[in-house]
């Protein structure tokens, strides 16, 4: 949770210093925070890889049905890993994850997708093996 916090202070403090006025910081914000409220969608990933269960390749393909159908512009994609490995080794394992979801999801008309690698944060670390491997992906039309 608080590696959480800390990306979520990371991106608002960026946000911030790009943004001219404090009005257009709280419209980005909004549509930021809206982001993590819309529809999710979890895929699930192979041990110490960048490719997907077999039953998580539907779902993918699923999502990106769902954003050619529905013309959504913004997609995010958070990767998360187990606990096996350290830590510097998980969070770059967590990015190549979250790099070849978008990779694959770019082919299907998103305007934008944004990526982050989590590691092996708290919240991923509380949920063991195969349920921790996944990514997560948020869909905003």
């Amino acid at each position: 949770m608080k590696v959480r916090m800390i990306l979520f202070s990371i991106a608002t403090l960026t946000l911030l210093g790009a943004c001219q006025t404090m009005s257009e910081y709280g419209d980005k914000m909004k549509s930021w925070v809206a982001l993590e409220e819309d529809k999710k969608y979890v895929v699930y990933f192979r041990s110490n890889s960048t490719a997907l269960t077999e039953s998580s390749e539907g779902t993918l393909y699923d999502v990106m049905q769902k954003i050619r159908q529905d013309k959504v512009e913004k997609v995010r994609v958070v990767a998360y890993t187990d606990s096996k490995g350290s830590p510097k080794y998980n969070q770059q394992l967590s990015m190549r994850r979250a790099e070849s979801i978008k990779k694959r999801l770019s082919t299907s008309g998103a305007d934008a997708i944004e990526v982050a690698g989590a590691g092996e944060t708290d919240e991923a670390s509380s949920v063991s093996g195969d349920k921790a491997r996944r990514a997560e992906i948020f869909l905003k039309k």
